[in-house]
């Protein structure tokens, strides 16, 4: 791509892990007037359509994923997309449905840590994957791979690439990424502000805040929040995603693998950019990787992703799912916030509302339940 895009890329791999927040404190950290960063993000973005955003540990929130691939189930996307609501508050804790080309249907739910799933054997028969994880990595995709895929060398990124991604480790602190973290409600706030304006200043973030929130913050005060505990909830920035014009899969693929150290081989494989993150379980050695990539190669390079996993201590993959990411087939909800209450005082989810607070916060998935209720909604 050229000198201009290397540049801008060599400032973003600098912060990549870099656990510091808006550009003006950005710049002191870094060595960089604050003009440089702003142009850095804005160019990436609008230039060369790679977003990158700030990188939020959902561990961080008390927030791991249980993933269910439910088969056998007559269901479909509903014709009216506001059905999608009722669902999201019937549900503890959904992240996303979506549905697979062979009629399966994918279920995340980012639910708290402490969760118990529930029912699988006695609805087995609809059961196709039931695993729970307690971290995710994000895309941090190294310069010179994301100079290839900007510059459209997808061959050269599913064999070469893939190799100079899984040697290079991003250097995370274990105890870091897997321990929750004690926050309250103005650093949500915070957070829901920075993670899509990575370029924002520490003045424009504390109007914005006081805007959402209808307070009046200081910036002294918005910046303790920062230092104190925003920036001990992120893991530096990501690529969030990539402009249409690189024509990426519709389909997502996500290989299941069972290995020694899930954490390692996530920090390795978020190097590459066809894979948009990396999810463990650093308790069973489960891990799995979601890999959208140009149609023509996708295939191509998941397989090439499980036969290279092999030499970092992976088994073959337990499981190879595709689903489709796009409406209305996918459906995708927020980051779990507290359901209005008329619900809650009518129903038996009142037990897993949002109190990230409490050490004994927890959920419960009933399978069976979430069956019943996608049923009632999409069966036909």
């Amino acid at each position: 791509m050229g000198s201009d895009f290397i540049a801008r890329a060599d400032i973003l791999e600098r912060i990549y892990i870099e656990n510091t927040v808006t550009s003006t404190r950005l710049s002191k950290a870094i060595g960089i007037d604050y003009k440089k960063i702003v142009s850095m993000f804005n160019i990436l973005r609008d230039r060369y359509g790679v977003h990158v955003w700030v990188d939020i540990l959902q561990s961080k929130l008390g927030l791991g994923l249980v993933l269910l691939i439910l088969k056998g189930l007559r269901l479909k996307p509903p014709r009216d997309p506001r059905i999608w609501s009722e669902i999201a508050v019937r549900l503890p804790y959904p992240r996303s449905i979506a549905w697979t080309p062979t009629g399966e249907l994918q279920m995340v739910f980012q639910s708290p840590l402490r969760t118990d799933v529930i029912n699988v054997e006695n609805v087995r028969e609809f059961v196709a994957v039931s695993q729970k994880f307690d971290f995710v990595l994000r895309s941090k995709p190294l310069v010179e791979l994301l100079n290839m895929f900007v510059d459209l060398e997808f061959r050269e990124l599913v064999e070469r690439g893939l190799d100079i991604a899984m040697e290079h480790r991003y250097r995370l602190d274990r105890e870091y990424v897997l321990s929750p973290r004690k926050f309250d409600g103005l650093d949500l706030a915070i957070l829901n502000v920075l993670e899509p304006h990575p370029e924002i200043t520490l003045r424009r973030l504390t109007q914005e805040v006081n805007k959402a929130l209808n307070r009046e913050y200081s910036v002294a005060s918005i910046e303790y929040h920062l230092d104190k505990h925003v920036e001990n909830m992120i893991l530096g920035y990501r690529v969030a995603n990539y402009a249409p014009s690189y024509k990426l899969s519709e389909t997502v693929s996500i290989v299941i693998l069972s290995c020694r150290d899930p954490l390692d081989l996530c920090s390795r494989a978020i190097s590459h950019p066809f894979i948009i993150s990396c999810v463990g379980n650093s308790h069973n050695g489960v891990a799995a990787a979601n890999i959208c990539a140009p149609s023509e190669y996708q295939g191509s390079f998941t397989l090439r992703f499980i036969e290279k996993s092999q030499s970092y201590e992976c088994s073959e993959a337990l499981a190879h799912i595709q689903y489709l990411a796009i409406p209305p087939y996918m459906a995708a909800f927020a980051v779990p916030r507290p359901r209005p209450k008329g619900h809650v005082q009518a129903m038996d989810e009142a037990r897993v509302e949002y109190d990230p607070r409490s050490r004994s916060w927890g959920a419960v998935i009933d399978v069976k339940h979430v069956i019943d209720i996608l049923t009632n909604y999409l069966g036909f």
